[in-house]
């Protein structure tokens, strides 16, 4: 799905400049399209994959420690309520972590120079 939506997306990108009148790589100022659409795909891909970090591992942690608490003599479901207990902790984790790194990657796009 999301490899569909890339091209569709990028299809109507590239039917927009071809489309602009004078779009031409002498005079790119005249094309309609730029990477604006890129960027803000890109934009929408981190936010989903943020959002889906963040709520999914909250809902795993919740789920695992509930069957892992409800278990009792049950190892087999102690067990599976361990491994998503620790599987959402590692979700959130990689959530912080995820930030973390997607912004030294812009940093890095935009050439070390920060406005902050």
């Amino acid at each position: 799905m999301l490899a569909l939506s890339f091209v569709l997306t990028a299809g109507g990108i590239g039917a927009a400049s071809v489309v602009a009148n004078d779009c031409s790589p002498s005079d790119p100022s005249a094309c309609e399209a730029g990477m604006d659409g890129y960027t803000n795909m890109l934009d929408n891909l981190f936010e989903v994959a943020h959002t889906t970090l963040q709520y999914a591992g909250f809902v795993t942690v919740f789920a695992g420690a509930t069957l892992w608490f409800t278990a009792r003599r049950s190892s087999e479901r102690a067990q599976t309520g361990v491994w998503l207990l620790v599987g959402g902790l590692a979700m959130i984790v990689f959530y912080f972590g995820f930030t973390a790194f997607v912004s030294l990657l812009k940093w890095v796009a935009e050439g070390g120079s920060g406005s902050s």
